[in-house]
């Protein structure tokens, strides 16, 4: 027995954390087959004195588990590089130097290579797992120089050793034990990482984007400007305070009205921009800013071309070149610019067709009918639209259901309802409860304001969803203050909201309104006709064909009024009947949709007589009215009281069940078997019916 392995882990154990074997293969993962119960519930005693009686190393698991654990690690190339040592007069410059000084009092030990790990507890919740420095790599790889270990991340600790890690090394303390690892407040850890963040040396996209972008043939003044003053010029007199800059140029920054840490850097990655981190300034966190861009927000409220022409009078930059004739110069040189001299796109300038452009239409991949076919585009806009109450809600909760089944992420913007009573419908459709973390729910009750967008947006990208819905275009575009009538307004919510949406490839699926008046209603919702027109994909007119409610079975009819693509419409017998959802009741109280197809529907009564005649032919006796109906009901065979008398009394007049009077009440019984033909095969040549 490795009695300092074993005494390491029950010593572990009893301050609170989670801990577990380390695997003898290298691997640097688990020693147990199955730890992921370890992330919620930690080990009993029995456990560690079998798991620990040979084991060569120990493990932790960070997080709630363990107390708000977390692991901060410097890799060895970092520590060779010496950056602990500049992390140390920074943290004191900053006025983080007691919390450096607890961490590193605290528990901190020594990686086989050469690494640094600090444990800390936090009193707050734990973030997951995250990067906090890296630079790039050889073969096109990136290397980390500082991490963590947060929310069910798994930490190998001293003393293991031996063949848990692949070189053969031992984890080695450095200071303190379990019992004196310290506890930071979620803004000391804030603004510890900060710290280690400045260090991140990978170039952003927007950056290298930026560097590539053609200049104009002037120097313009934002460009000049840009040139000229230092960033002490720019953020000394707004407040901030330089607090110190490393040896790879970056310089870190403190937001006024904050006695430590620090809120900014400025030439990350020596790209002479300001980056903030801090939410509580006028500018917007995890963005970079030029300069010039300072400049514009502060002196001329964001607005570029006024700040231009402002530093234009002030002697920056050169006067513009005009060109004088379009016959003497190339056609690659009259390009639009603004007004620092990048080169802008217009969609209004023709292009050359892309391949993605000459790319076949895909057909639609979502809301299934019984046969197999698809409903929805992705990657367009679709529509359903019906009177209040016609069910077409439950048609777009059917299609969310079926995304949910295939592991799909889908959005929910709601204007109309609440998140509980979608949810509970949801729930009544049977979504299984570990499928709503794949569903994502908003109710905006706010016009959209500025930035709004570009959260959405990148929210889209993160998650990717196949489907987003937009319930309640009416009340969106109110919220909006956009009129309903007007084809601008219509033309401005599609190419502001709906539009933008489709980003990551997402069909997007609108629900509407009709005007209850049927002369007026015309083959498509309330309002101005640009709504229909901005429609790429289908829309679907939604009505009830058989009224359902709870323990009742419905049904509803569902028609084609567009189909831009064609695909839809080449499934529907007459190019427009798609066929009728069934929403059949269940004994448990859900609800099952079913879209069947192909074929034009007659008449929904037939099938209610059908049932009726089925039932009381397998009974073979007489019964009164309330007996037939409640039977029905016990059978799962929802039907209510109207439908079951108007069924009866069809069936009597065309001789399939016989009725006698007893008393004051009517016995029904089974006189001839009665099939219903509610449905006939569409062909070419045949009449529609009536």
């Amino acid at each position: 027995m490795k009695t300092d392995i074993l005494l390491t882990a029950l010593e572990f154990a009893n301050q609170g954390i989670s801990v577990v074997p380390v695997a003898t293969d290298g691997t640097k993962r688990p020693g147990i087959a199955s730890w992921k119960q370890y992330q919620e519930t930690r080990p009993t005693t029995a456990e560690l004195m079998t798991w620990f009686a040979d084991a060569q190393g120990v493990g932790v698991i960070c997080g709630k588990v363990s107390g708000n654990l977390e692991m901060l690690e410097l890799e060895g190339r970092a520590v060779a590089d010496k950056m602990h040592l500049d992390l140390k007069e920074m943290a004191g410059n900053a006025g983080l130097g007691e919390v450096w000084d607890r961490i590193n009092n605290g528990y901190v030990e020594m990686t086989p290579s050469g690494g640094i790990h600090w444990l800390y507890r936090i009193d707050g919740e734990v973030p997951g797992n995250t990067k906090l420095a890296r630079k790039p790599g050889d073969e096109d790889k990136v290397e980390v120089l500082a991490e963590t270990r947060g929310e069910g991340g798994f930490v190998i600790v001293a003393p293991t050793n031996g063949t848990c890690h692949p070189s053969g090394g031992a984890w080695t303390m450095l200071v303190g034990s379990a019992k004196s690892i310290p506890t930071l407040t979620v803004a000391e850890r804030q603004g510890l990482h900060q710290l280690f963040a400045t260090f991140d040396c990978v170039p952003k996209v927007e950056f290298v984007t930026e560097e590539l972008a053609p200049k104009g043939v002037n120097l313009t003044p934002g460009d000049d400007y840009n040139a000229k003053v230092t960033w002490e010029q720019v953020l000394e007199p707004l407040g901030w305070k330089k607090v110190y800059t490393n040896k790879a140029g970056v310089t870190s920054w403190r937001r006024p009205g904050k006695s430590e840490g620090i809120s900014a850097t400025t030439n990350h990655a020596g790209n002479d921009k300001f980056f903030c981190f801090s939410s509580s300034t006028q500018f917007e966190p995890e963005r970079s800013y030029s300069k010039f861009a300072i400049f514009t927000l502060v002196e001329h409220q964001g607005d570029f071309t006024a700040s231009a022409r402002a530093l234009r009078s002030q002697g920056y930059g050169e006067a513009r070149k005009e060109l004088t004739s379009l016959e003497v110069h190339s056609p690659s040189l009259v390009q639009l610019h603004d007004e620092e001299g990048n080169i802008k796109e217009s969609s209004w300038i023709p292009k050359e067709i892309g391949e993605s452009e000459l790319e076949e239409e895909e057909p639609p991949s979502m809301l299934r009918r019984e046969d197999g076919n698809c409903l929805l585009y992705a990657g367009k806009i679709n529509a359903i639209f019906g009177e209040s109450e016609s069910g077409k809600t439950w048609i777009a909760l059917e299609a969310i259901r079926q995304e949910l089944e295939k592991n799909n992420i889908v959005f929910y913007l709601d204007f109309e309802d609440s998140a509980r009573s979608i949810l509970n419908r949801l729930k009544t459709l049977r979504v299984k409860q570990d499928k709503f973390k794949m569903f994502r729910y908003a109710n905006p009750d706010e016009p959209l304001g500025e930035g709004i967008g570009e959260i959405m947006r990148t929210q889209i990208m993160a998650y990717l969803p196949t489907l987003i819905v937009v319930d309640g275009v009416n009340a969106a575009m109110n919220l909006l203050g956009l009129d309903l009538e007007k084809n601008k307004d219509a033309t401005h919510f599609s190419q502001k909201v709906l539009k933008p949406l489709r980003i990551g490839g997402a069909g997007i699926l609108t629900i509407d309104h009709v005007t209850k008046s049927k002369d007026n209603r015309g083959n498509y919702a309330i309002g101005a006709q640009a709504k229909r027109a901005d429609i790429d994909g289908a829309a679907f007119a939604v009505s009830v064909a058989l009224p359902f409610g709870r323990g009742i079975d419905g049904a509803l009819d569902i028609t084609c009024t567009k189909d831009r693509p064609g695909f839809v419409r080449a499934i529907c017998p007459d190019a427009k009947t798609v066929g009728v959802a069934n929403l059949k009741s269940l004994p448990d109280g859900g609800i099952a949709v079913s879209i069947s197809g192909g074929a034009v529907a007659i008449s929904n009564a037939d099938q209610r007589m059908e049932q009726v005649s089925k039932f009381l032919e397998t009974h073979g006796y007489e019964m009164n009215f309330n007996d037939i109906k409640k039977r029905l009901r016990d059978e799962g065979i929802g039907m209510g009281s109207d439908m079951v008398r108007l069924a009866l009394d069809t069936l009597v007049a065309r001789g399939a069940v016989a009725v006698r009077q007893l008393g004051q009440k009517n016995l029904y019984a089974h006189k001839n078997t009665f099939i219903a033909n509610d449905v006939q095969v569409w062909s070419p040549d045949a009449t529609e019916p009536n």
